[in-house]
C-alpha cells in the first residue's frame, strides 16, 4: 500500500512539474509575439517597409496629404505611437507627406458668399459648411471669417469651410392695433417702426378716393403678433 501511494504521489509531482513547465512556454511564446512599435516619423516610405518587416509588422497607409515641411513619401504620423506593445503580424497606419502644395486656398472673407462659393471652386477646391451669425459691424450676406484661412496649403478638391453674416441682429416687435385707425395713421405708425406695408381698399364706390378717408377694416398679423424690424404688415381698409 505504501508504495503504491508512494507511487501515486511521484506521478503527482511530475504532473504538476508538467503543467508549471507547459505554462511557462506558452507565456514565453505569447511575450516573443508581442513587440514594440518603432518610431516611424520623419523616416521615408521605404525604410519604414523595411523596418516594420524586421519586427514582423504590416504597414497601412491611411492618407497622404501635403505638408509644407516634409518631404514626399515621408511619415507625418503613426497609429499605435513609438513604444507601443504590439502583436506580430498587426498593421501600423502611417499618415504620409506628399510634400508641399502648389494649391493654396484663396482669401474670400469680406467677400459676398456667393461669390465666395465661386472663388473656391475656381481655385480648385470645394465649399464647405457654411455657418450663419449676426454681426454688427459686417453686412449681411458677406463672409466673416474662413477655414482654412487664406494662403492655407491644401489639397485638390479639399473643402473650405464659411462663416457668413445675417447683418445685425433683429429686435422682435409687436404688431400694433391699426384697426379703426385711418389708413394714413396707420402707414405712419408702421413706417415708424421700420416695418413694410401694403395696403389695398375694399368696396367698390371706393374708385378715385384717396386714403385719407379711410380707416382699417383688417390687418396682418393681428395686433401683438411677434414680427421683425423688416416685417410686411398687410392693411384693408375702407370709408
Amino acid at each position: 500500500m505504501k508504495r503504491l501511494l508512494r507511487g501515486f504521489g511521484i506521478v503527482l509531482v511530475l504532473l504538476g512539474i508538467g503543467i508549471v513547465s507547459a505554462l511557462a512556454v506558452v507565456t514565453f511564446l505569447l511575450r516573443q509575439e508581442e513587440v514594440r512599435v518603432p518610431d516611424l516619423t520623419g523616416q521615408d516610405i521605404v525604410t519604414v517597409i523595411d523596418t516594420l518587416n524586421l519586427q514582423g509588422l504590416q504597414l497601412k497607409v491611411e492618407r497622404r496629404v501635403p505638408d509644407q515641411l516634409l518631404p514626399r513619401n515621408t511619415v507625418i504620423s503613426q497609429t499605435p505611437p513609438a513604444g507601443s506593445g504590439i502583436k506580430k503580424g498587426r498593421p501600423v497606419r502611417v499618415i504620409v507627406s506628399e510634400g508641399p502644395s502648389d494649391l493654396v486656398t484663396p482669401r474670400v472673407i469680406g467677400e459676398h458668399y456667393r461669390k465666395a462659393d465661386i472663388l473656391i471652386r475656381l481655385a480648385g477646391f470645394l465649399p464647405g459648411s457654411v455657418a450663419k451669425v449676426s454681426s454688427d459691424t459686417v453686412e449681411r450676406d458677406l463672409v466673416i471669417a474662413q477655414t482654412p484661412p487664406a494662403d492655407t496649403p491644401l489639397e485638390k478638391g479639399g473643402a473650405v469651410s464659411l462663416l457668413v453674416s445675417t447683418g445685425k441682429k433683429q429686435s422682435i416687435q409687436a404688431t400694433p392695433q391699426l384697426i379703426g385707425k385711418r389708413a394714413e395713421e396707420a402707414v405712419r405708425i408702421i413706417e415708424r417702426m421700420g416695418l413694410q406695408h401694403r395696403l389695398s381698399y375694399r368696396g367698390a364706390d371706393e374708385k378715385g378716393s384717396t386714403p385719407a378717408g379711410r380707416r382699417v377694416l383688417s390687418q396682418r398679423p393681428a395686433a401683438g403678433y411677434p414680427i421683425t424690424p423688416d416685417g410686411m404688415v398687410e392693411l384693408v381698409a375702407t370709408r
